[in-house]
């Protein structure tokens, strides 16, 4: 166990302190434009060429990667990130914003392919799953505690971009201070977006919804907090405790969904959502402690609808079919996360800051019709038949790989990853002994 926790520590520490500076920029970015007097719909476009830029990135990088070297494509990313982050600083324009953030995605998305791959390189079928873990923890707790760095400085000076740039810089330290082969490349799978669709409606249906809510959060959540006239402090609470409250329910809901039929528990987690949202919109006067509550459990739920809709749509299909089913899920989710922030503007603009929440509410309404009509005439999966629920977060498909539940590898290539582990592990010991 230590010495897997030593292997991950150096790419993780780099995850999360690239993460530190990614969460609190993201949030940075809404909150400056409004400050700039920038409207909601511009906004929602600059964060949606993000998306639309960590889309692209997750598709052409892994096929980049094995001619640079994953560490130099590490450091080559987070500079070209801290140079594009110095160029906002210096052109406040939304044109030039916009542009930047899709370059700035793609970058994101290189951070997470990079440290996907490494940890895959780095584990065996045994250990995959505690790696996995340790991922997502790292990856939620850069996220949400980097909120706090708003507080640092004020909004309309350039310092904010000044601890981003530094932040980028400092996480290509630990990587590139290991000496290690080049990790193993994931092959692209091919997607079957149409086929899937045709098959389970509702698991392609609900990952599409899931990346509408969660992008419009990410990127209007700042907006709706400041113009409730909530202080940076506790806008910054706010955005992070979302976050966390992802991860407090991904374990129940989950353990939840492998006893109970899929679509009965993505019922209760829509009608949950639903009642939340709109818990936020009607009470237009609720207090900062009391949205806070709510936005915590608005993310408990959030967090989690897109993995049920991973787990319910594997559960039709063999364990071998797995990382396609899961990259095509994952371009269906990224097109949603692209489109919410350009629709989201549009409700807050009719309906005010709290209108966000409205179009949340809308959203779940239609899945909940969708998942009634699908457990009224629907096909139930066996319960023999059920997967386990898969808990990861949306970021590239390597991830996918690092869950032991997704692996169609045999038990004599399980050896041989166990003899490969042994010989590395010798030389290293020796390596140290010299």
């Amino acid at each position: 166990m230590l010495r897997m926790i030593r292997s991950a520590f150096a790419p993780l520490l780099s995850l999360l302190v690239a993460m530190f500076g990614n969460g609190f920029f993201n949030t940075f970015i809404s909150l400056r434009m409004s400050f700039d007097g920038y409207p909601n719909f511009v906004i929602g476009i600059v964060s949606s060429s993000y998306y639309a830029g960590i889309m692209v990135g997750s598709i052409f990088m892994e096929r980049s990667l094995s001619k640079v070297g994953y560490i130099r494509t590490f450091a080559t990313i987070a500079s070209f990130n801290a140079i594009i982050i110095l160029l906002q600083s210096l052109i406040i324009d939304p044109i030039s914003w916009t542009i930047f953030r899709f370059f700035g995605g793609i970058c994101a998305a290189g951070f997470f392919i990079v440290i996907e791959s490494w940890l895959l390189l780095k584990s065996t079928i045994k250990t995959r799953g505690k790696l996995l873990s340790l991922y997502m923890l790292t990856l939620y707790i850069g996220q949400s505690f980097g909120q706090l760095l708003l507080n640092s400085a004020g909004i309309e000076n350039t310092f904010p971009f000044t601890i981003s740039v530094l932040l980028c810089i400092f996480s290509i330290i630990p990587l590139c201070m290991l000496k290690s082969s080049a990790p193993h490349i994931v092959e692209s799978s091919k997607t079957r977006i149409f086929f899937l669709f045709k098959n389970v409606p509702l698991g392609i249906i609900g990952a599409f919804i899931a990346g509408l809510i969660l992008s419009s959060f990410y990127a209007l959540g700042p907006i709706f907090g400041k113009e409730l006239g909530f202080s940076l402090l506790q806008i910054s609470t706010l955005m992070g405790s979302t976050i966390l409250g992802g991860v407090l329910l991904q374990w129940p809901i989950g353990h939840f969904s492998d006893i109970v039929d899929r679509r009965k528990v993505m019922l209760l987690v829509c009608t949950c959502l639903l009642l939340i949202s709109f818990a936020i919109f009607f009470f237009t006067t609720l207090g900062f402690l009391a949205v806070l509550i709510l936005c915590v459990l608005f993310g408990g739920f959030c967090f989690t609808l897109y993995p049920l809709c991973i787990t319910y749509t594997c559960d039709f299909f063999s364990s071998k079919h797995t990382l396609k089913i899961l990259s095509s899920i994952l371009i269906v989710y990224g097109v949603g996360c692209i489109i919410g922030p350009l629709i989201a503007p549009i409700f807050m603009f009719e309906g005010g800051p709290t209108a966000l929440f409205l179009f949340t509410s809308l959203l779940c309404a239609l899945l909940i019709l969708i998942a009634l009509w699908k457990l009224a005439h629907g096909r139930k999966v066996q319960e023999e038949d059920q997967g386990d629920y898969i808990s990861m977060p949306s970021t590239s498909a390597i991830s996918y790989s690092l869950d032991p539940r997704t692996s169609t590898h045999s038990e004599e290539e399980e050896e041989e990853e166990e003899m490969d582990e042994h010989f590395f592990q010798t030389l290293d010991e020796e390596e140290e002994d010299r």
